[in-house]
């Protein structure tokens, strides 16, 4: 009896068994060659469904590739057949169930199924994370849990326990899915839409930043996504004090020089209070200390090499957002003064 942990992958590897460090050990992967496993096929004549090449490539079908996480998929024209389908190769981790009474408690099971879910996962996202740097596979994403199938089997393959989980995250994925569809959002949503668009810079690069944070998070890259947070936090503070100095008559090399020499830590304090007349400092308080937690956790990332979790980056994301919201505050009132 095997606990199995069945994942596809973002691309097509050598078949083999790949031994893997991780924090939690070594984990020996098994990875298949890669094969075009069809989703559906029409046909006219069913024959010609068991004649697609094993990579779906060969003369006399015409072919698109495209990738779409956690698949890389192809669709196959040919004459009396059509077929759907993924191309990647697939990795299997096989843990030995020894104590049979597990599969009556509940409990302890789902136990097992968290334990290897959390091993499958890093080791997995080792694997990916290597070969999306080997191979400058950019746009590839790592696997989250309900990418992952956990089954218990017996060793002839056939399933005693099916994933508990796979309903529930199948909704959840359906879910984010629809999220796509705005034409059913309200119509105070479309009236902050159009209030949006009207503005010179609906959408400036802070803004920008924050939601290459939240999309770093969504792929489970927690330092990337603090990373940019602060980042996202200097672009929008070194914004507003550019157009505050513009306004006060500085010159471009005095502006340059004031905000490449002073720390973001400063230029919410001390500069903002002069040039805009608002500073975090004293009138955030709340604000600033989350500002300095965030602050202290992207420096322990860069500098002492901390490995963050989701909750610290969801935090980050957080903070950058409200700090955001809180300079165009500043903005629109210093706009107010001026008109």
């Amino acid at each position: 009896m095997n606990v199995i942990a069945f994942a596809s992958l973002p691309f097509g590897l050598r078949g083999g068994t790949y031994r893997i460090a991780t924090p939690l050990g070594p984990i020996d992967v098994h990875v298949s060659d890669l094969r075009f496993t069809p989703f559906v096929t029409i046909t006219s004549r069913p024959e010609l469904a068991q004649r697609i090449p094993d990579g779906g490539l060969g003369e006399g079908l015409t072919t698109y590739t495209w990738y779409d996480h956690p698949f890389v998929l192809r669709v196959l024209f040919g004459r009396n057949v059509a077929s759907l389908g993924s191309i990647n190769s697939s990795a299997t981790i096989a843990e030995p169930l020894t104590d049979e009474a597990i599969l009556r408690d509940q409990r302890a099971l789902s136990g097992v199924y968290q334990a290897l879910s959390e091993r499958a996962l890093a080791a997995l996202n080792n694997l990916i994370a290597v070969v999306r740097h080997k191979a400058r596979l950019h746009h590839v994403s790592d696997l989250r849990r309900e990418d992952i199938e956990i089954t218990v089997r017996r060793d002839d393959g056939a399933v005693v326990r099916e994933d508990p989980l796979h309903r529930e995250l199948v909704q959840k994925e359906a879910m984010q899915s629809e999220r796509f569809d705005l034409s059913r959002m309200t119509p105070a949503w479309y009236d902050e839409l159009a209030r949006s668009l009207a503005r010179e810079e609906p959408v400036g690069l802070a803004e920008d930043l924050l939601i290459e944070a939240e999309r770093a998070l969504q792929q489970r890259f927690p330092r990337q996504a603090i990373a940019t947070c602060h980042t996202a936090i200097e672009a929008g503070t070194c914004a507003l004090l550019t157009r505050a100095m513009l306004r006060r008559g500085c010159s471009d090399d005095e502006i340059d020089l004031t905000l490449s020499t002073k720390s973001l830590v400063s230029k919410l304090a001390s500069l903002l209070r002069t040039y805009t007349g608002f500073s975090l400092r004293n009138d955030q308080r709340d604000l600033w200390n989350a500002f300095n937690r965030l602050n202290d956790l992207r420096n322990d990332i860069v500098h002492r090499g901390r490995t963050p979790d989701d909750e610290d980056a969801q935090f980050a994301i957080h903070v950058t957002r409200q700090l955001l919201n809180w300079l165009d505050v500043i903005y629109q009132r210093n706009a107010a003064s001026l008109a």
